[in-house]
C-alpha cells in the first residue's frame, strides 16, 4: 500500500503566504504520486466565503468551489471544494488540504479512503500535535522526525493487538460483544497496574486501522476505566490471569 504523505503547516491561516505554501506541498505530493486532484476541505462552505481563504482564492475561484465546480491549477491539477458534509467516505485518489483544521477535521480525513496525501493548515496553534505524532507528519520548517512510538508499554501493546485482531474494525465498539472484549482487556490491564494509555490510545488505534470514531470510543472507555477509584474486579472474566500472562510472554 502506498504510504500517505502528511504535512502540517503551523503558520497563520489568515496569511496568504500560508495558503501558497499549502498549495505547494499539495502540488509536490500530487506530482510524486501521479495524482491530479486536490481537495480543499473546510468545515463549512461558509469558510470559502467572506474569509481570508476566500480572498486568497479570489472571487471567481471561491464562487466556483462553493458551487461544486473545479478550479484549474497552474501545474495542471484540479482543485475541488469539499466540506465534512459533502466529502464521501471514498474518493478518487486525491491530495487533501485541510484548511482551518482542528482535531475533528483531521480525524475526518483519517477516516476517508483514497487520500494520497494530506496537508493541514491549523485554525488554532497546537491543534494538529496529536495528528502529527500519530503519523510522524512532516512539520513545515522542521526536520523530518522518525516514527514516534505511541505506547511504550509492550504488554499494553500486545493486549491492544489482541483486541484489534478479534473485534470487527468496521463497527468498532458498536457491537456489544466487541465492546465487552475491549472492556475486559482494558480492565485487566488496569487491575494489573499498568499506566493509563488514554493519551495516545486513539492515535495508536487509528494507526492500526481503526476508524477514527471507533478509536475515540476506545479512548473514552480507557479514560473511564483508569478513572476508577479502585482497581476493577476480574472475577467475572474468563481466564484473566492466563490472558495477561500471554501478553507478558509476547503471545
Amino acid at each position: 500500500m502506498t504510504k500517505i504523505v502528511r504535512v502540517v503547516v503551523p503558520l497563520d491561516s489568515q496569511d496568504e503566504q500560508t495558503f501558497s505554501i499549502a498549495l505547494a506541498y499539495a502540488q509536490q505530493i500530487a506530482k510524486s504520486g501521479g495524482v491530479s486532484d486536490v481537495i480543499l476541505l473546510t468545515h463549512t462552505r461558509g469558510q470559502l466565503e467572506g474569509t481570508g481563504l476566500s480572498s486568497f482564492l479570489g472571487p471567481a475561484a471561491s464562487k466556483a468551489l462553493t458551487t461544486g465546480k473545479t478550479v484549474s491549477l497552474s501545474w495542471g491539477g484540479r482543485l475541488y471544494g469539499q466540506t465534512m458534509k459533502t466529502f464521501g467516505h471514498q474518493v478518487r485518489s486525491s491530495v487533501v488540504i485541510a484548511y482551518y483544521a482542528d482535531e475533528a477535521l483531521l480525524d475526518f480525513v483519517d477516516g476517508r479512503q483514497g487520500v494520497a496525501g494530506a496537508v493541514a493548515v491549523l485554525w488554532v496553534p497546537g491543534e494538529a500535535d496529536g495528528w502529527a505524532a500519530r503519523w510522524s507528519a512532516h512539520v513545515h520548517g522542521q526536520e523530518k522526525q522518525p516514527s514516534e512510538v505511541l505506547i511504550n508499554d509492550p504488554v499494553v501493546v500486545r493486549a491492544l493487538e489482541t483486541m484489534t485482531s478479534v473485534i470487527n474494525l468496521s463497527t468498532g465498539l458498536g457491537h456489544p460483544r466487541d465492546k465487552q472484549v475491549a472492556n475486559e482487556i482494558l480492565r485487566i490491564l488496569r487491575a494489573k497496574g499498568h499506566s493509563d494509555p488514554s493519551g495516545t490510545i486513539k492515535s495508536w488505534a487509528i494507526r492500526h486501522n481503526w476508524r477514527p470514531t471507533a478509536a475515540s470510543d476506545l479512548e473514552a472507555l480507557a479514560k473511564k476505566i483508569w478513572s476508577l477509584k479502585t482497581k476493577p474486579s476480574l472475577s467475572g472474566f474468563h481466564d484473566p490471569d492466563g490472558r495477561y500472562d500471554r501478553w507478558k510472554a509476547g503471545g
